[in-house]
C-alpha cells in the first residue's frame, strides 16, 4: 500500500500512450511496459507522447508491474496518483500545515452519509464540531491559473449539493480542491468542460467551505515543500458562466468513407481527424453534445460527416468574445488551409483535416489551454489578490 511521504522506490521512464482509463504503456528502461493509472481523469495536457514520468514497481508484480505516480510539466512533477492526495492532506492536517484546518484534527476516512462517503471526517479541536471534508486533485493548470474537473463528473456536482446538505447546526462542510503546482495563484471551475459543477460550486459557496491549496514538492517528489492558498474569483465566474461560446467537434474516421450529401453528391473522407469550428452558439455544450447523438435528425452540412464518423469528441469553448476568425486562424496554423465542405454557407476555416491524433499534437493542446484557460488568466490580477 502506497503511502505519504513517498519513500518507496520509484523509476523514470516515457509515457507512450493510454490503453484505457486506468492503464498505460511507458517506456522504462528501454523497454515498453504496462502500468496502473490511479487517474481517471482526461489528462490530455499532462499524458502527450514522450512526457516525463515517475513509477513505481508493483508490490505484487503480475500483470500489472508498475503504477503511475506522477508526470513531468514544466520542470516539475505533478501527482497523478488521486489516491494518495488524501494521504498528504491527513499528514498535512495531522502535522498542523494547512492553513484552512490548522484548528481541526482528523478523525476518521471515508465518512458516511446516507449511501455516500466523503473523504476525512475532522472535528474542531476547540468546538467539537464535525467536519466533512471531500478532497478533488486538481491536475490542469495553465500559468497561474487552474480548474477542477477536466472532463464532465456528474458525481462531483452531487458531491457538492450533498456537502450542503449537511453543512448545519453543529456540523460543518468542506470541498478542499488541491493543486499540484506550487505557480498557481487562481482556480476556478471548469465551466468549459462541466458548466453542471460550475453551477452547483457557486450554489453551494455560502454554505460549503471551499477552499483551494498549491502543494510544491521537493526534487526528489518525496515531501511536500510547501502549501500556498489560491484565491477563487466567483465574481468572474459569475461572469463566465452565460453558456454563450463555440465549440470544435474531432471527428473520427478509423478508415477511408464516402458521405452521399442529400443532392446525391458524394464527398470522399479520409482516415484521421476532421476538426469542426463551429459559429457562435448560445449554447455551445448543448450544441456540441447534440452531434453525438447517431439517430438524430440532420439539420445542418456537418451533420452528414458527424454522421459518418467513428468517433466524436466535442470540445466546447465558453465566452462572450467573438473569437471565429481567430480560432480559424490558429487552427490552419496548426492543420494548415481548411477544406471545403458543401453546405458550410460559403464560409472557408470551418473544416480542418489532420492525419494524425489531434489530442496527441502539444500544439494542438496548447490552443485548448489558451482559449479556455490562457485568455481567462489575462483578466486576473497579476499578484494573485
Amino acid at each position: 500500500m502506497l503511502s505519504y511521504p513517498f519513500t518507496f522506490p520509484k523509476v523514470r521512464g516515457r509515457f507512450i500512450r493510454r490503453l484505457n482509463r486506468f492503464v498505460v504503456e511507458a517506456e522504462i528502461g528501454g523497454r515498453p511496459e504496462k502500468a496502473y493509472l490511479a487517474n481517471p481523469g482526461r489528462l490530455w495536457e499532462l499524458l502527450l507522447p514522450g512526457t516525463g514520468l515517475l513509477l513505481t514497481p508493483s508490490p505484487s508484480g503480475g500483470r500489472l508491474p508498475y503504477t503511475v505516480l506522477a508526470c513531468q510539466k514544466g520542470g516539475r512533477h505533478v501527482l497523478l496518483h488521486t489516491h494518495l492526495t488524501n494521504s498528504i492532506v491527513r499528514t498535512l492536517i495531522e502535522a498542523g500545515r494547512l492553513p484552512p484546518y490548522a484548528g481541526y484534527r482528523v478523525i476518521g476516512s471515508e465518512p458516511a452519509w446516507g449511501r455516500h462517503r466523503f473523504d476525512l471526517l475532522l472535528q474542531h479541536r476547540r468546538s467539537g464540531r464535525l467536519c466533512y471534508l471531500e478532497i478533488k486533485t486538481c491536475t490542469l493548470f495553465e500559468g497561474r491559473l487552474a480548474a477542477f474537473p477536466d472532463a464532465v463528473t456528474k458525481r462531483g456536482a452531487d458531491h457538492l449539493r450533498l456537502l450542503k446538505e449537511i453543512a448545519g447546526p453543529g456540523r460543518e462542510a468542506g470541498c478542499l480542491f488541491v493543486i499540484m503546482n506550487p505557480q498557481v495563484k487562481w482556480f476556478i471551475p471548469a465551466y468549459h468542460i462541466d458548466p453542471g459543477f460550475a453551477r452547483a460550486l457557486l450554489d453551494v459557496r455560502h454554505s460549503v467551505q471551499l477552499n483551494a491549496l498549491s502543494f510544491g514538492f521537493d526534487p526528489s517528489f518525496t515531501e511536500v515543500v510547501s502549501v500556498e492558498r489560491v484565491l477563487i474569483p466567483y465574481v468572474l465566474i459569475e461572469e463566465q458562466l452565460h453558456g454563450r461560446g463555440l465549440y470544435l467537434l474531432l471527428l473520427y474516421m478509423e478508415r477511408p468513407k464516402v458521405v452521399t450529401l442529400p443532392g446525391g453528391e458524394n464527398v470522399a473522407l479520409e482516415k484521421g481527424c476532421y476538426i469542426y469550428r463551429s459559429p457562435a452558439a448560445a449554447d455551445p455544450a448543448g450544441e456540441a453534445a447534440r452531434h453525438k447523438q447517431k439517430r438524430k435528425a440532420k439539420q445542418q452540412p456537418i451533420d452528414y460527416l458527424a454522421a459518418a464518423a467513428d468517433r466524436i469528441i466535442p470540445i466546447p469553448l465558453v465566452t462572450g468574445e467573438n473569437l471565429e476568425q481567430e480560432l480559424s486562424a490558429d487552427l490552419a496554423a496548426i492543420a494548415g488551409k481548411p477544406i471545403d465542405w458543401p453546405g458550410l454557407d460559403g464560409e472557408r476555416g470551418r473544416l480542418f483535416y489532420l492525419a494524425a491524433d489531434p489530442l496527441q499534437s502539444p500544439d494542438f493542446i496548447d490552443l485548448i489551454q489558451h482559449y479556455r484557460l490562457a485568455r481567462l488568466e489575462q483578466k486576473l490580477p497579476l499578484d494573485g489578490h
